[in-house]
């Protein structure tokens, strides 16, 4: 018998032999495929970890930049009032609170820009175990203004860079000179008269620099809100430069660092100059009575605070604080606006695809401007009236202010007058007719030199029909409806003030009518509308307005009677002015009155007025018919009888020596490819 190895099969085969070991093959494609695996998961992690840290960057810089929007409108809207606060009496013995600092800091806690969610909003939310990713919960707290701003040039301690005092380029907008106090505007938003276009700006300016050094032309900001449509417009453009870095505080703990940008802060300083300019809520295109303007005619764009359309009105643009209400028969540029039919801005996306294509749209409202205030600078009747200021023995100056241009002074056009005829005697309480008056008048080479003469009936006051009276500007009369008025003819003033000494005529250019019912009980206050026993002014002798080569204008907080023409004889246009073919020039002049009344007569008469119309009204929820020109002994409003052509006012040369003011600030970024 014999015996077989256990270990020798001769009949095994290798095929076989391989068949015995099967695992080892197996394991190594297992290991394999596990680390590859694993590779794509690490991979896959790695890739979310990375999009997680990009999303999260993604939201902080979001969150940086929409804080920093909130900043910057929150700017536009400060700005302003700081600036009529640091025009006030006494605001120099609190000057931080105006200052640049205070700005800063006021607009951060306005925009919640220093702040993140609160501990007890955390802990309702049970987000207190969470990590914070909210750029404002940092380990500071709050965002401190003097780590995210600085100012763009000069000297590192200032609080902002001024655009005053240094020499022009094409990065800026023209510089304004500011002496003696031009340090201020590095610390305070300033607004005085004595920032004006000095050497620097000539140039950069579109007019004489000596001759309009306060209110010139410059460039018109491109905004979704625009006063003037056009590329330019008459201004005085005070301006500052900051730069800001909303993440710079926190890239430490964020790793965001995010681009540090440079902004324009614009105050300009903006007089009234397009055809209509209304402070308050003005309805166009119809009268009171519900009928239509016949002969009214607007060239160029109009201003409101709030405005409404009625019937069929047409102009070139609307711009309004507080929105424009059209009627269907409206047409604006030339599109019919408030109908299906035609072309329609306001229908789809058409005011955004104008924007996109770099045009300007014709209807506009602040409100929707963005990084954009427009203030109207509106007194309402006090504009009219001197009595109603603490400035009555003080031409310009505020006391103890940041600014050295008084607020009422700068705000009221009564104050800005440089002759005053204050009445300061009436025969009794219930008879105003004017007894006496004191008038002043600058005398010398500045608004601050003056003369005072007091002028009484039966003594020094000439009766009309006298030698005497017949060169005399000033005379008590009753209008033709029975109301004792003081009278002024304008034509005799000039040549009456000469007579007196009185030098530089081209100062005294300006005059306020007021009654002194502050000092003399008799005398009341002119009521708002006007009742029957108040005294009334009748405009007289004013036809031929050339003697004022720089125009003239009047104040007056009583009702204004129009008895004559007014400013019928052309002279020649100013340096650098254009005017159309086959058109003529004459002196700027304005009237303020909270009333007016065309024609002293008992019936009404034809009106024809040919320049701008604007209103002080400061009524907001009342609407002003701007076009009721009112005549006659019924003060009626006849459509057919009123012919008006509106025009803007295109250079600083056709602005009369008083105007209404506007307030626009605006804050843009610098870009040097990009003219500010």
């Amino acid at each position: 018998m014999k015996t077989q190895n256990p270990h020798t099969n001769k009949n095994h085969s290798p095929a076989s032999a391989l068949q015995c070991r099967p695992g080892f093959t197996s394991i190594l494609t297992v290991v394999s495929v596990g680390v590859g695996l694993l590779l794509i998961l690490l991979s896959m992690y790695n890739d979310t970890i990375e999009s997680q840290a990009n999303q999260k960057d993604h939201m902080l810089r979001a969150d940086y930049q929409q804080r920093e929007e909130a900043f910057l409108r929150a700017l536009t809207n400060i700005i302003p009032n700081k600036a009529m606060i640091g025009m006030q009496n006494d605001s120099e013995s609190d000057p931080e609170k105006v200052s640049w600092n205070a700005i800063y800091e006021e607009a951060l806690i306005l925009s919640n820009a220093n702040q993140g969610i609160s501990d007890e909003r955390a802990q309702a939310l049970n987000l207190e175990s969470f990590r914070n990713a909210n750029t404002a919960n940092n380990a500071n707290s709050n965002v401190d203004h003097n780590d995210i701003i600085t100012n763009s040039f000069g000297v590192s301690s200032y609080y902002i860079a001024a655009g005053v005092n240094r020499r022009a380029d094409s990065k800026y907008p023209p510089p304004l000179e500011y002496h003696p106090q031009g340090l201020r505007d590095s610390f305070f938003p300033v607004v005085s008269y004595d920032k004006r276009y000095g050497s620097d700006a000539i140039g950069w300016v579109g007019a004489d620099v000596e001759k309009y050094e306060h209110y010139n032309i410059v460039d018109s900001p491109s905004l979704q809100f625009n006063y003037q449509t056009s590329s330019k417009m008459i201004a005085k453009h005070n301006w500052w430069s900051f730069r800001l870095g909303m993440a710079n505080q926190d890239k430490n703990l964020t790793g965001i660092n995010t681009r540090t940008k440079e902004y324009l802060i614009s105050l300009y300083e903006i007089p009234s100059q397009l055809s209509v300019n209304g402070a308050s809520f003005t309805t166009l295109g119809t009268h009171t009575d519900g009928s239509s303007w016949s002969n009214i005619n607007i060239t160029g764009g109009i201003f409101s605070q709030r405005v409404k359309t009625e019937g069929s009105f047409s102009s070139d643009s609307i711009s309004s604080r507080k929105g424009v209400e059209l009627s269907q028969g409206t047409i604006v540029n030339g599109n019919l606006t408030g109908s299906n039919t035609g072309s329609n801005p306001f229908a789809g996306n058409a005011k955004d695809l104008s924007q996109a294509q770099g045009e300007t749209f014709p209807i506009s409202s602040s409100s929707n401007g963005g990084r954009v205030a427009f203030v109207p600078i509106n007194r309402g009747l006090d504009f009219y009236d001197r009595f109603a200021s603490n400035l009555t023995n003080n031409y310009f100056f505020s006391r103890n202010a940041i600014s050295r241009t008084a607020w009422d002074y700068y705000s009221m056009g009564a104050q800005q007058c440089a002759i005053r005829l204050d009445i300061t005697d009436v025969v009794s309480a219930t008879d105003q007719t004017p007894t006496a008056f004191e008038l002043t008048y600058v005398d010398g080479s500045t608004i601050n030199e003056v003369t005072k003469v007091t002028f009484t009936k039966g003594n020094n006051w000439p009766d009309l029909d006298t030698t005497a009276g017949a060169l005399f500007p000033f005379h008590v009369e009753t209008s033709a409806t029975g109301i004792p008025c003081i009278a002024i003819y304008t034509a005799r003033l000039n040549p009456y003030l000469a007579s007196l000494g009185a030098d530089h005529p081209e100062l005294n250019r300006s005059i306020s009518i007021n009654p002194d019912y502050v000092n003399n009980p008799k005398i009341q206050k002119p009521s708002f509308p006007a009742a029957s026993d108040d005294m009334a002014m009748l405009l007289k002798d004013s036809h031929d307005m050339t003697t004022y080569t720089a125009g003239f204008s009047l104040v007056t907080n009583l009702r204004m009677i129009i008895a004559d023409d007014v400013n019928i004889v052309p002279t020649s246009p100013p340096a650098g002015l254009t005017l159309a073919p086959g058109e003529n020039h004459f002196p700027p002049v304005s009237f303020y009155a909270p009333e007016k009344r065309y024609g002293d007569s008992t019936s009404a008469l034809k009106i024809e007025i040919a320049g701008q119309l604007g209103s002080l009204a400061s009524d907001r929820n009342t609407a002003v018919h701007i076009g009721d020109l009112k005549s006659g002994a019924a003060e009626e409003v006849i459509s057919s009888n009123i012919t008006a052509d509106l025009k803007p006012i295109n250079h600083p040369g056709a602005l009369p020596p008083i105007n209404m003011m506007n307030w626009m600030v605006v804050i843009r970024e610098v870009n040097p490819t990009i003219a500010p």
